[in-house]
């Protein structure tokens, strides 16, 4: 057992070493992807007549029922909120072998977890660029799917919900006094944060305008744009 656990300590601190020696490689590649992803956004409504618009209205409907719910209730953030963030800590916690020790969810607001071993900026940024509620639901969907042969109309509107939910949680959650972005470094935030969302949220957007066939097609699109930048920028120097 002593020799198990002290593997896995092992393991999780090389775990740590690497994604600090490739934080700023990963930093620098956000900020070469962020063009390709507002590139391929642009792509999008070139193309906008040959999208699937019924799943995406389904789910403009969802994500417009969660706002306005949001706006007639003056929902602040609350208890699932933070609950939400703080699951996500713990997931990419123990995504890279951190025993996590305890989580606690504050009345008035506010929240905390606490794991083993120093941590990386995966987990300290990771409630600001993966919207848990919209991958969960992204899941559920394709299990249904496969369950069902196909995918109904009420799915389009959970993952609108989903995502409304997601991004009212990340603006309330996006401010400078962040600890966690201290944690993780300012300028390496400022740098990662707009293209890991991009990403985050055009896959669940690709999800929803043709499955899993749009997802592969809205990265081919991203690798696509990402190369030209590249080459022009070679060509340049």
């Amino acid at each position: 057992m002593f020799s198990l656990t002290r593997r896995l300590v092992v393991c999780r601190d090389a775990i740590d070493r690497f994604l600090w020696l490739v934080k700023w490689p990963v930093g620098i590649g956000a900020l070469l992807v962020l063009p390709a992803a507002v590139k391929t956004f642009e792509r999008y409504y070139v193309i906008r007549n040959q999208l699937n618009w019924h799943n995406l209205i389904y789910f403009a409907i969802g994500a417009g029922f969660f706002a306005a719910v949001r706006v007639a209730f003056l929902v602040r953030r609350g208890a699932a909120e933070t609950l939400e963030h703080e699951m996500t800590h713990t997931l990419f916690a123990m995504a890279t072998l951190h025993s996590v020790h305890d989580m606690k969810i504050n009345e008035g607001g506010g929240g905390s977890m606490s794991f083993s071993g120093k941590g990386n900026w995966m987990i300290a940024l990771a409630p600001y660029f993966f919207p848990l509620a919209a991958f969960t639901m992204m899941f559920f969907s394709t299990l249904v799917g496969r369950i069902a042969g196909f995918m109904p109309d009420w799915v389009y509107i959970g993952l609108g919900v989903a995502i409304g939910y997601n991004l009212c949680s990340f603006a309330e959650q996006l401010h400078p006094r962040q600890t966690d972005f201290k944690a993780a470094g300012y300028l390496f935030t400022i740098c990662f944060l707009p293209a890991a969302n991009c990403l985050s949220f055009g896959t669940v957007f690709a999800f929803v305008e043709r499955g899993g066939k749009g997802v592969v097609f809205f990265y081919r699109l991203i690798a696509y744009y990402t190369k030209q930048d590249w080459v022009a920028v070679m060509n340049w120097f």
